[in-house]
């Protein structure tokens, strides 16, 4: 194809791009509410239309350092909701001028309609069966949900992917075939409380799609959800449970299967087909939730088989089991509430691979509400990490393992005095974390433990004053220490409001600074002459920093500083409706080459919004 062709289909793109923007910013102007009057002697009221519409327009350039953003960029979100004697309906779209072929599409477009109970949806649906087989992705097709009662119908249609073949160019993130989605579930009683439920659902992909494969395949997918929930004694104990049994092929151009002996396997075959790339895996989860006043207790365990795929979900990682509890105390008309948790997890459930990771976590908070001005917040949370070889009998057993002991401990005051009009609000965080190898080579000597201490702190200050004037200011400190290394944190930002014109123009600015740095002792080969010259360096500027040095180490440091400027402006225009702009500015100065780029960086944003 030649360059003409390229250049006049782009060419093309772009007006049709810029006429859907024109005509969309002249849209808001020419759209008004409407409400009529019910009926005699109803409450249904005949015609009502209404919504929003939102335009947003950004820039963005920066020096220094590859751009992590398109230069320009426009967005149009459009959210209208209307009935007709009683049934409502809505249309909800957004449009972005960053959207591209290199990539999923980025817009979205959507009409829902409801009556009584059923309800219909088209365009880019979101539908949800169940935690393992449907949730999480984009559906460009329909939706229909029938609900008349104890009887629940619900089904899916569409494409959940577009194809996108294999590029070099700025913007490509990964291919993939078209992918599309069908689905179906059937409920028995009342959502949200007593009910039986069966889903299924079939995804492909479609190999004709693309032309360049490369490493990627395309796959099938077949699933089957149970679900039962049952709620006892007005909602005080509820239990829910689900399981997905799911036929994933990796590569549907391998061969079939001979399954003709399986008894049923006709009614298989005639959706899925079986293949040497197929595999049958499981994933289910058992919660409960008692609610008994001031007690609340809630309880799960979770399982999935290792392999375990479904299309139907944005991601999941299998190979995974867990223990969950969680009690909560509310005591004195909600003053203190205590509130605990405790999980454990691991890996490796068919006992296959050479090691399992093992996890465990424990952890308690409490809030008082000490008076009606000071709020505490309590709250420690220990961890468990544990890397075991299934046979510790052989040599690498002592270096493959690993086990770490994490506690960290947390304490945040709020304070917040109201005098008149003033108000003031003080806040204090603090996070004092400690981590312990515990791992069996540390123990027996082999190695040195990685153990290190974590300090965090924080305070800020906010104050409003009658006159519109607002002020906050607030610091934040990190201290991390591990063997001979020294990481530190600082930052502070102050911030300004003014209302003008009675409040119709409100304006902030915020300017912060921020540095991170490293220390860490560097030991010197004598026989090379460039760590020489940075030995003499750092012994005449550095050394005197620490006592412990011998001879041959010195210190290296290494920081970045950050200046960051945002500016913000919003006005209320004469129909209401608010303009703001916001612009942000931020300057990365590295002290050397190793620890960064040096670069600068500015956003800027141009947002208006309409109510009909």
């Amino acid at each position: 194809m030649s360059i003409l062709t390229h250049q006049g289909r782009y060419n093309s793109l772009i007006t049709r791009r810029v006429f859907a923007v024109i005509i969309l910013l002249i849209t808001p102007f020419c759209l008004k509410s409407q409400v009529t009057d019910p009926l005699p002697e109803t409450d249904i009221t005949p015609v009502t239309f209404g919504g929003s519409i939102g335009l947003i327009s950004e820039a963005y350039t920066v020096r220094g350092i590859d751009a992590r953003r398109p230069p320009g960029m426009g967005r149009v979100t459009v959210n209208t909701n209307f009935s007709l004697f009683g049934m409502s309906s809505g249309f909800n779209m957004i449009y972005s001028t960053d959207d591209n072929a290199l990539r999923q599409s980025m817009n979205r477009v959507n009409f829902q309609g409801t009556w009584r109970w059923l309800t219909l949806s088209a365009g880019d649906v979101a539908p949800r069966f169940s935690k393992y087989s449907l949730g999480g992705v984009t559906v460009r097709g329909g939706l229909i949900d029938i609900n008349p009662g104890l009887l629940s119908v619900s089904a899916t249609a569409g494409r959940t992917k577009r194809a996108v073949e294999f590029s070099d160019m700025p913007g490509f993130r990964e291919p993939s075939f078209e992918q599309w989605l069908y689905g179906a579930r059937l409920g028995f009683g009342r959502r949200g409380r007593t009910q039986f439920a069966l889903s299924g659902l079939y995804v492909h992909d479609v190999e004709e799609s693309i032309e360049n494969w490369g490493s990627l395949t395309p796959a099938e997918n077949l699933s089957i959800t149970p679900e039962f929930n049952l709620s006892l004694f007005e909602g005080a104990f509820f239990l829910e449970s689900n399981l997905t049994v799911s036929l994933f092929s990796r590569d549907v151009t391998c061969d079939d299967l001979d399954v003709r002996d399986i008894p049923g396997s006709q009614y298989l075959t005639a959706i899925f087909t079986p293949r040497s790339s197929s595999r049958v895996d499981y994933a289910g989860e058992v919660s409960a939730n008692v609610n008994a006043g001031p007690v609340r207790i809630s309880g799960g365990y979770e399982r999935i088989q290792p392999g375990f795929m479904s299309l139907g979900l944005g991601r999941i990682r299998s190979d995974q089991e867990m223990i969950r509890v969680r009690p909560q105390l509310r005591l004195i008309n909600g003053r203190v509430s205590l509130g605990g948790n405790y999980t454990s997890g691991r890996n490796n459930l068919l006992e296959t691979r050479i090691s399992t990771t093992l996890r465990q976590q424990i952890g308690a908070n409490a809030n008082l509400r000490l008076t009606p001005a000071l709020n505490l917040t309590l709250s420690y949370m220990q961890m468990e990490n544990e890397n075991k070889p299934t046979d510790m009998t052989v040599p690498e057993a002592f270096e493959m393992h690993q086990k770490q002991l994490s506690r960290n401990f947390m304490i945040t005051p709020t304070l917040v005095i109201r005098s008149g009009n003033i108000a003031h609000s003080l806040s204090f965080n603090g996070s004092y974390q400690l981590l312990d190898d515990k791992s069996r080579a540390v123990d027996e000597g082999i190695r040195e433990g990685v153990d290190f201490t974590n300090l965090s702190t924080g305070i800020s200050y906010g104050t409003s004053l009658p006159m519109g004037v607002s002020l906050n200011f607030s610091g934040n400190l990190l201290l991390n220490e591990m063997g001979t290394t020294t990481n530190t944190g600082y930052s502070f930002n102050a911030s300004a409001g003014y209302g003008f014109l009675e409040r119709r123009l409100t304006t902030n600015i915020t300017l912060g600074w921020s540095q991170n740095g490293i220390e860490y002792v560097q030991r010197i080969d004598h026989e090379d002459p460039v760590t020489r010259a940075e030995y003499i360096k750092g012994i005449t500027r550095q050394s005197a920093k620490r006592k412990d040095l011998i001879e041959g180490e010195y210190i290296v440091s290494q920081w970045s500083r950050q200046l960051m400027m945002n500016l913000s402006a919003s006005y209320r225009l004469p129909n209401g409706n608010p303009l703001r702009f916001s612009v942000r500015g931020l300057i990365n100065s590295p002290s050397d080459e190793e620890f960064g780029q040096a670069y600068d960086e500015v956003h800027a944003s141009l947002r208006y919004s309409h109510r009909f």
